[in-house]
């Protein structure tokens, strides 16, 4: 009896570790742009600058535009903030665009410039993070849960092209 006893505590004590184990693994999974990126930035960051680059997917041509009006890219980041994301380890090239977008976004750090972060928008589906202060796990891939308004940023980067020229 006292053998059943300690298996039904050994049992009780492993379904209570994995109900608890896998939806703490789920929710690591899931994350939004925001937490990803502004999240990781301290009140003392400021904004330095934008960098945005298109990127020609047939022929890898590139164009380039730069936004250093810290109120305009703070703009720019609210509405990607809410963006749900879900961790994958590759990306899906399936739905492949004419052109797909890479951001730096630079950032001023207790007086000098780090290159903060780097994303890459492939499609309305795909992007990659590139935290530039994190020691482990710079990059990661991400699925997009609810399609991005990719107009949006075509808009965007053709409007900050018209400005600067």
């Amino acid at each position: 009896m006292n053998n059943r006893k300690r298996l039904i505590v050994w049992v009780i004590i492993l379904v209570a570790i994995v109900a608890f184990a896998i939806p703490m693994y789920i929710s690591q999974q899931h994350t939004t742009f925001r937490a990803e990126v502004t999240d990781h930035m301290t009140m003392l960051d400021k904004f330095d600058r934008l960098e945005i680059t298109r990127f020609s997917s047939a022929s890898g041509d590139r164009e380039e535009v730069i936004i250093k009006d810290t109120e305009e890219i703070q703009d720019i980041l609210k509405d990607y903030k809410d963006v749900e994301l879900k961790k994958v380890n590759q990306r899906n090239t399936e739905r492949e665009t004419p052109y797909y977008y890479e951001w730096r976004l630079m950032i001023n750090k207790e007086g000098r410039e780090i290159n903060g972060f780097g994303i890459t928008f492939y499609n309305k589906h795909s992007m990659a993070i590139y935290n530039g202060s994190s020691t482990r796990d710079k990059s990661q891939e991400y699925k997009v849960e609810q399609e991005m308004n990719w107009y949006k940023m075509e808009h965007l980067f053709d409007q900050t092209k018209e400005e600067n020229s």
